[in-house]
């Protein structure tokens, strides 16, 4: 029975001016629970091939027919979910989120298509079982030697029952005895899948495949069947795979937006330690500007003394100073402040989201739509905000308590023990408590949750939208080039 139905298909490329004509009336059927191996030189077209059978790459004119599922015409809803259910990748560079574990690597096909993570993580448990690796589910990506990562790989093709698994090169950057190992389990699988597989080695081909063919400019020129490769009797499953056209949902892309948010810390350490720090000053300074009185006469009462500037020009210009203008310095501070803030987070990020072409290019490879790559990189920002937060809380809270005297040295000098221990115990409870409250009188600087949830909700949706709109652009660009080698 024919899973894949091509018919007089037709690829160019468009570069400025010139015109590549790269596949040239390719027609092609390839049975279920085959293992197919498509040859040629660098530039012959075989990883056009793969990647227009994956529907990730659109074609000129020609008919796709995957299971019955005419891709022809269909609209990006029903290719993402193609994809999502038919279709798994194996690719010579592997391609895994290194960010996240390899069980929800695994997972990742099962969650784009709606299912809950309990269930999306067992049966990313099973896939790994059954490629050898069940022992590794809660390590990263860059923990396992480059056969464990392929195997990794391997599963996450499988994890959703995908009918047909395209394979790019998936020995190419193994040595030849992993190269065996991997070429051993993608014969066991094409008991049940249909493999196709692009490579330049025609012994391995020869060796494991059902069926050779070859490409020369964009055209097949060999098409034979080799019972060498025969170690296995294909036993399909009658039962006909339903395309289920359902998207992650907004749970699952939250929840996998906390999985794959990660920011190389070694290299935007210090623009997050400012950020924070920034974010502390804003905060503190709207405390000082709220209770100016109190510190004015708490911390400037030398330079506000009447009797004192008297007597002092410069000292009286510093009171006229203060007293004319010490608002709109404040302001001031605190716009610049959080403006700097703004302006470095969309740096780190466009960079960061820069950096993540791979990652995008595979969420799409797997039937994310570029809507829910777009949310999915709008809600990253929430744990990032998180992160900066805590931080931003601890800074602050320090620094009001050391406003509102809670290291009283007059005490420590005068080796009055008792009291400076008083002190800390009454100031940092009379902060805590104006904290939980929301109001206090007991203290002179009170930092309030009023002072925190609209700056954080402002910074958020400010960077909510500062990511929504690099990550839409670049999943609408061409990103599958990334994932291919030809």
């Amino acid at each position: 029975m024919s899973i894949l139905h091509i018919e007089n298909l037709h690829k160019t490329y468009k570069n400025g001016g010139t015109k590549t004509h790269v596949l040239k009336g390719i027609n092609l059927d390839i049975d279920e629970g085959s293992f197919v191996s498509i040859l040629g030189r660098s530039g012959s077209g075989k990883t056009t091939l793969l990647n227009v059978i994956s529907t990730l790459l659109e074609f000129d004119e020609g008919s796709i027919i995957i299971d019955g599922e005419d891709v022809t015409k269909a609209k990006n809803k029903k290719l993402n979910s193609i994809r999502n259910n038919y279709v798994g990748f194996v690719f010579q560079d592997f391609n895994l989120v290194n960010e996240m574990s390899v069980l929800d690597n695994v997972a990742t096909p099962l969650i784009l298509n709606g299912v809950s993570f309990r269930k999306a993580r067992e049966k990313a448990t099973e896939a790994l079982e059954d490629v050898g690796l069940g022992q590794y589910t809660k390590v990263r990506p860059p923990e396992l030697s480059g056969g464990q990562q392929q195997r990794v790989a391997i599963a996450r093709a499988i994890v959703n029952d995908q009918k047909i698994l395209l394979c790019d090169e998936p020995t190419g950057a193994l040595d030849d005895y992993t190269a065996t190992e991997i070429l051993d389990l993608l014969k066991v699988l094409s008991k049940t899948k249909t493999v196709i597989m692009v490579t330049h080695d025609e012994e391995f081909a020869k060796k494991y495949s059902d069926r050779l063919i070859m490409l020369v400019d964009g055209k097949i020129v060999k098409d034979v069947t080799t019972e060498k490769g025969m170690l296995f009797e294909a036993d399909i499953d009658d039962n006909d795979k339903t395309l289920n056209i359902r998207s992650a949902g907004f749970i699952n892309l939250l929840m996998y937006s906390f999985l794959s948010m990660d920011i190389d810390k070694k290299k935007f350490g210090k623009t997050f330690k400012t950020f924070s720090l920034s974010l502390t000053l804003f905060i503190v300074i709207s405390v000082i500007n709220e209770n100016l009185d109190v510190f004015t006469e708490r911390y400037l009462d030398f330079f506000v003394t009447r009797e004192v500037a008297d007597t002092n020009v410069l000292l009286d210009f510093i009171y006229q100073f203060f007293e004319q203008n010490v608002t709109v310095l404040i302001q001031t501070i605190l716009y610049v402040l959080i403006g700097f803030c703004v302006v470095s987070y969309l740096f780190v990020f466009t960079i960061n989201i820069i950096n993540k072409k791979r990652e995008i290019a595979v969420l799409k490879a797997f039937g994310a739509s570029q809507e829910a790559i777009a949310i999915l990189f709008m809600l990253r920002p929430i744990k990032f905000i998180l992160a900066i937060f805590k931080d931003t809380l601890i800074y602050t809270a320090i620094l009001m308590l050391l406003i509102n005297g809670v290291l009283s040295f007059r005490a420590l000098f005068y080796t009055e023990y008792l009291t400076f221990v008083t002190n800390i115990f009454v100031v940092t409870f009379n902060m805590i408590k104006a904290f939980v409250i929301n109001s206090s009188t007991a203290i002179d600087f009170p930092l309030l949750v009023g002072h925190i949830y609209p700056i954080f909700l402002i910074v958020l949706g400010l960077f909510m939208i500062g990511s929504l709109l690099p990550a839409y652009y670049i999943s609408k660009s061409d990103t599958i080039r990334m994932l291919a080698r030809e």
